[in-house]
């Protein structure tokens, strides 16, 4: 079966480690923490190597053996927010990052010593090199805060950029989801502020291809929101969990109608002990409940259905009923992953492909320090989609909650199968799913 393999234990932060965001454009990743600054290293890629012919599920994945991108850091920036840095995301561009403080700000960032000609893009058979005009070694590039957006009364949880970069979106503590449009020279206004939420709101997550943007809540609901027609940011759809509980076991064990086999224990590449030993062929979690802390969303690539994380440790899948803007999303999969809360999901094209029933890998981290990976697919049986447990990582830092997972995402496609993790230890770690042995 496939496995996770760690590929970089990166520089930690001296306090918790929030989160981690791979640059969409260049070959760059992003990280914040408790510390209140924000890291930023960049990766060389190793040279393309002929990809083999899928005889096997676990061919779609690289070997264990195959050459390891390598991880540099590249700047420390100390920011100018009085709090933790809860949240950090790329501008689509590239160029611009966007932090959430529990300060209540959100910091706009951006490269000032030279322009876009400084940096040097080598993707040829190095896969994609970041030379600042100073040297990739050093701290060449300096990050400056361009702006400082207020306006929430309490710490901010999540910002996330539209698809297009046009919209930045930011949420809080204080109950609101605040949407600012991008204007030139750094200049950003206030289009919306949506006070529907009961409680704080934890996550922020737009639609890939458009203007919807979804936020989840400790008050147990996920809205959808766009763009009405008078030009009104509005609510469309609250999602509310309404499936009974999923099962209580994660069972590995191989069967026909699963698209990738499992044959081993879903806590990899680790040694069972006795007390391990009886649970090989399991994971066993506490009943899930309905009324939960939604912590963390992710769209699928295609827009077409939306994951939900909760504080139980479930996972949920709300699929799309049409096509048009309006159309509305019906939980369709719930379905046990963590034994404590489910911090953050991330969700990328990989493993099984299209025609053959996938729709991309989701990365699942937790409070029980496991970080998961599950191949999405849709049943030729039911037509809905499912998930399998293809990898997982036990501790993955050490003791400490995992609070972040993030696939590398480029619009070159180059970094994909790369996925980043942050922790309560402080820890930034790079992984890779890799084909058995």
């Amino acid at each position: 079966m496939p496995a996770l393999q760690l590929i970089a234990d990166l520089p930690p932060h001296s306090a918790t480690a929030w989160a981690v965001t791979f640059n969409p454009t260049r070959p760059l990743l992003a990280s914040c923490s408790t510390d209140m600054t924000f890291r930023i290293f960049h990766y060389i890629l190793p040279s393309p190597s002929p990809s083999p012919s899928p005889s096997s599920s676990s061919s779609f994945f690289p070997s264990p053996d195959a050459p390891k991108p390598t991880f540099q850091l590249l700047n420390t920036v100390k920011t100018e927010h009085k709090r933790t840095v809860r949240s950090i995301a790329w501008a689509p561009s590239g160029r611009t990052l966007a932090t959430g403080s529990f300060d209540s700000t959100v910091g706009i960032w951006e490269e000032t010593d030279g322009d876009e000609g400084d940096d040097e893009m080598d993707d040829g058979q190095g896969g994609g090199i970041y030379r600042p005009r100073n040297g990739a070694g050093g701290n060449g590039k300096e990050w400056e805060c361009v702006t400082a957006l207020e306006g929430h009364e309490s710490e901010c949880k999540s910002v996330a950029w539209s698809h297009d970069g046009g919209l930045l979106a930011s949420c809080s503590r204080d109950k609101s989801v605040w949407v600012w449009e991008v204007q030139p020279d750094d200049d950003f206004e206030c289009i919306a502020v949506m006070m529907e939420h009961g409680q704080d709101v934890k996550h922020l997550a737009w639609h890939p291809k458009e203007e919807i943007l979804a936020s989840a809540s400790y008050d147990s609901h996920i809205h959808l929101q766009f763009d009405d027609p008078d030009g009104d940011w509005c609510i469309f759809q609250k999602l509310h969990p309404k499936f009974p509980p999923a099962p209580l076991t994660i069972s590995l064990e191989s069967s026909s109608s699963r698209p990738i086999p499992v044959t081993r224990n879903l806590i990899d590449n680790l040694a069972p002990n006795d007390e391990e030993r009886e649970a090989e062929e399991k994971v066993v979690v506490p009943p899930l409940e309905e009324d939960e802390t939604v912590w963390s969303l992710a769209w699928s690539p295609d827009g077409q259905m939306l994951a939900s994380g909760g504080d139980l440790g479930g996972i949920r899948i709300w699929t799309r009923k049409g096509h048009n803007p309006d159309s509305l999303f019906e939980e369709t999969l719930h379905t046990s992953a963590h034994s404590r809360s489910c911090f953050s999901l991330s969700w990328a094209t990989g493993g099984l492909p299209e025609d053959q029933g996938g729709r991309g890998l989701l990365a699942s981290g937790g409070g029980d320090g496991k970080i998961v990976i599950w191949q999405v697919y849709v049943s030729p049986q039911s037509g809905k989609a499912e998930l399998q447990p293809i990898a997982a990582m036990r501790d993955a830092h050490g003791v400490s909650d995992v609070n972040c997972v993030a696939w590398c995402v480029r619009e070159d496609g180059k970094g994909a199968g790369l996925l980043s993790s942050a922790g309560d230890d402080g820890s930034v770690k790079v992984w890779r799913v890799v084909a058995d042995v």
